[in-house]
């Protein structure tokens, strides 16, 4: 295939993605979903499983193999600038005051369905299931299934609760706090399976391990005091906001490419550089910064989920793949439900403010694609189980919208993929908690 005829089928295929998402948006907003879920929605379109039921094989003919290795680049840094954007909204301030609330639920949201998720992964293997792979270790698969069937997704919980004007109430703040500290985790958590799954030897797997801790202290103590001496000294009137582009995002896609230098993932350097970002900027200098690299890595992600997509085929899981889907999603659903709630209610949450925290935290999105992309890429997963459990983030990711309505009928709402994204918001967008049961609103 030639250079520019190259060129010109990603441009097409670029094009072909989000005018799929455009054409879905009224039909999302009509059912009043978040953006991922639509974003989601058209990789599954675009793949064997809707488009490639059609005759003439049309999901290798509009994304031809050759052009598919430059469509994940540019992926790669939507990827990364979205993952930056989701860093730097996790906002520490939520957890003053209500530390030991906040870390009991997060805890019950991991504990309980990484448990159940191990459990039945353990089922899947001593079952000898076509699902699992050949030669995989059993404690592996289990707590790589425990990581992915756990894990939230902030920035799609945000725009939940953008929609749901939730943003100033204590199940929202405290649905949040939870979800940053999740992340964390989880991402920390990943990156140790990922590492244990390449196979290395105790001393190179320490001295990876000592790498990252080595690289986060440095993020942590150097690039961070940099960062806010430098950021906060801007002029929010003084005309540098391209400068601030520039500088801003050569320090992501530097974090980004020295994270894959010492072994790990990029969009885990693009979204520590997130974490170690001031938070008390002037919001117009925030502003200036982020609204564009938010825009361009939402721009990009429907790229990623697209081309994830083409690898999901629902007609290829069979009945056990069914069963597997329903049983990850029931686990998955209903374990961080049930976790989150009881816990919330024990810390004298009302009933149906621990409630919709339960529902909230069940959102899931780029974060858990993204782990499983990247655990399939390790082996710990093979093609089906991989769309199964897609199949899951996605169906978890539509029913939480309907059930936070249903448990805040009276709440006002906007389209969900207009929310605003929490930088914008200003640093007191949530509540402050405290353990005495009291909420603060914004002062």
């Amino acid at each position: 295939m030639a250079g520019s005829s190259l060129e010109a089928i990603v441009l097409v295929d670029i094009a072909v993605v989000l005018l799929i998402g455009v054409a879905l948006a009224p039909l999302r907003t009509r059912l009043r979903q978040p953006v991922v879920v639509g974003e989601i929605a058209v990789g599954v379109l675009l793949g064997p499983s809707v488009l490639g039921l059609l005759p003439g094989n049309l999901p290798a003919k509009v994304f031809p193999v050759e052009v598919r290795s430059h469509l994940s680049v540019i992926a790669q840094v939507g990827i990364v600038l979205f993952m930056f954007v989701a860093g730097w909204e996790l906002e520490f301030h939520l957890l003053r005051g209500r530390v030991r609330s906040v870390l009991a639920i997060t805890a019950a949201s991991l504990t309980v369905p990484c448990a159940l998720a191990s459990a039945v992964a353990f089922a899947l293997f001593a079952g000898h299931s076509s699902l699992v792979p050949a030669h995989i270790s059993p404690p592996l698969f289990m707590l790589f299934m425990g990581v992915v069937l756990s894990v939230s997704s902030l920035s799609v919980m945000i725009r939940i609760l953008g929609e749901n004007g939730l943003q100033g109430t204590t199940a929202g703040a405290m649905a949040t706090a939870s979800g940053a500290i999740t992340d964390l985790v989880a991402w920390f958590a990943f990156v140790c399976l990922i590492t244990a799954a390449q196979g290395l030897s105790t001393g190179n797997l320490l001295l990876t391990l000592g790498r990252v801790t080595a690289y986060s202290l440095a993020m942590g103590f150097v690039v961070r005091p940099v960062l806010r001496a430098l950021l906060r000294r801007v002029h929010p009137q003084g005309g540098h906001s391209l400068l601030l582009i520039f500088a801003v995002g050569s320090g992501v896609f530097v974090s980004a490419w020295f994270a894959t230098c010492i072994g790990i993932h990029a969009v885990i350097g693009a979204f520590t550089f997130g974490l170690v970002m001031p938070r008390d900027l002037d919001p117009a200098v925030r502003r200036a910064i982020a609204t564009p690299l938010h825009h361009v890595g939402a721009l990009l992600i429907p790229v990623f989920f697209g081309l994830t997509g083409l690898s999901v085929d629902m007609g290829a899981l069979g009945w056990g793949g069914a069963l597997a889907l329903t049983a990850f999603f029931v686990v998955s659903l209903g374990g961080k439900f049930t976790g989150t709630a009881v816990t919330a209610r024990l810390f004298h949450l009302p009933w149906r403010e621990a409630a919709t925290v339960g529902v909230l935290v069940n959102s899931k999105g780029l974060g858990e694609v993204l782990m499983l992309t990247m655990g399939r890429e390790a082996g710990l997963i093979n093609d089906q189980l991989f769309s199964a459990l897609f199949l899951t983030a996605l169906l978890m990711t539509a029913s939480v919208n309907p059930l936070v309505r249903r448990l805040t009928p009276k709440t006002g709402g906007t389209d969900p993929g207009a929310a605003v994204p929490a930088q914008q918001q200003g640093p007191h967008a949530a509540p402050e908690l405290s353990d005495d049961h009291t909420t603060r609103g914004p002062t």
